[in-house]
């Protein structure tokens, strides 16, 4: 028999390695546990081995290396925390691999536009999901906007037929989402715009103060809309409307505003007396509540590291800003955009098409990812952060949290 033994290291193919600056983090997107560790020494030499992709994720431990003190406490964690594995191979075995977690570039734009024979236009369409429609009014919080969907003070009235036109397109064929922002009863084209949405067969979501539901819940009823949800904004006096919704079984959500710490009791009493499933809490930056974000929006390390994010998650996170891609928006002007923070990119008089090609070649929102932003792209830790959002474009900092401050 033959007794020759190798002993190799197998890493899971759902487990990923970042380095940086002399440490290296792995993560699982399966146990969605994290090791944080120092790179040097061996263990560096040990992790060139696993980023050589010619490996397959499968480490040779010869015997001289098994002496190692620190390697094999390096080695004994990743297979504690079920990151990978030993195996032991004989002579006679056939050999194992491993499929480390790399992104499938087919579909890259930075790939497309440097191939002669494509054009990043090819799947343009696939790629819009979600269209805000703001509809114009008064606005309690007039800025409210740039950080999460509220309406606008706007008194401009959206060129329906311009819409009508926009939304009939041949590009629209993945929209699934439609957001409707604003008081329809302040609009002149309501009953218009409600056909419109009628015909299309996507989501549509209704974003309302409490007093405006309590009129849009008789019209919506009377023509029967499907596929719809109600966000409304919670005003304490109004909240009265909540029986009336889940008597007639309406879906809804409150949306509940918090700037400061003082909000959190009545948070938990809004919570406590109607589900916290009813309850989506949305913090606002007023400009002198930067304390409030610092203790309770920004990242800390111990945060990041207890991320859940499956491997799709990452992927994501390395090409493309989860919180903008396949959104556009439309002021009551007709301007639409890509983020209300920048520039539009059109009107609603262009082309679908042209304006999805334009925002996926440039990277001002679907592709501003952490890799585009200083310290982000030095951090060990940026796949594993929430893409840039709103509140870094408002309160005027590139990232939110306290690894990189």
């Amino acid at each position: 028999m033959n007794h020759n033994i190798e002993k190799k290291l197998v890493l899971d193919p759902d487990t990923f390695l970042w380095e940086m600056e002399g440490q290296g983090l792995f993560y699982n997107t399966v146990s969605y546990q994290s090791y944080l560790f120092s790179n040097t020494g061996i263990v560096s030499l040990y992790c060139d081995k696993i980023s050589n992709i010619n490996n397959l994720y499968v480490i040779d431990i010869p015997e001289e290396d098994k002496k190692d003190k620190m390697l094999n406490n390096w080695l004994h964690e990743i297979v504690k925390r079920r990151m990978g594995t030993f195996w032991e191979k004989s002579e006679d075995e056939l050999y194992i691999i491993s499929f480390p977690p790399l992104l499938n570039l087919q579909s890259d734009i930075d790939r497309i536009e440097a191939a002669e024979d494509r054009d990043v236009g090819e799947y343009a369409a696939q790629n819009w999901n979600e269209f805000s429609i703001y509809l114009g009014g008064e606005s309690k919080f007039p800025n409210l906007h740039k950080q999460i969907p509220y309406p606008v003070d706007d008194s401009s009235i959206l060129p329906f037929y311009d819409l009508q036109a926009f939304l009939s397109s041949s590009d629209n064929s993945y929209l699934n989402t439609i957001n409707i922002i604003g008081n329809p009863f302040s609009y002149p084209y309501k009953a218009e715009l409600m056909d419109l949405l009628y015909s299309i067969p996507v989501k549509k979501n209704f974003y309302l103060t409490a007093s405006t539901a309590c009129r849009f819940i008789k019209e919506i009823q009377q023509i029967e809309l499907p596929n719809y949800e109600l966000y409304i904004y919670y005003e304490q006096e109004e909240a009265s409307i909540h029986h009336i919704l889940t008597e007639k079984q309406i879906p809804f959500h409150w949306i509940y505003l918090i700037s400061s710490e003082k909000q959190y009791e009545d948070l938990e009493k809004l919570e406590t007396k109607y589900g916290n499933e009813y309850v989506e809490v949305h913090p606002i930056y007023t400009g002198d509540n930067l304390p409030f974000f610092e203790e309770n929006v920004y990242l800390a390390e111990e945060d990041i590291l207890q991320s859940n994010y499956d491997k799709q998650d990452i992927f994501a996170h390395q090409v493309m800003n989860t919180n903008f891609w396949g959104r556009l928006s439309v002021l009551p002007d007709g301007k639409v955009y890509s983020n209300l923070n920048h520039p539009p990119l059109g009107t609603l008089k262009d082309r679908v098409y042209d304006l999805i090609v334009d925002e996926m070649k440039s990277k001002r929102a679907w592709r501003w990812i952490r890799d585009e932003v200083s310290p982000c792209k030095d951090c060990l830790f940026r796949y594993l952060c929430p893409s840039p959002s709103n509140y870094e474009l408002v309160i005027g900092k590139p990232n939110l949290c306290h690894v990189k401050p």
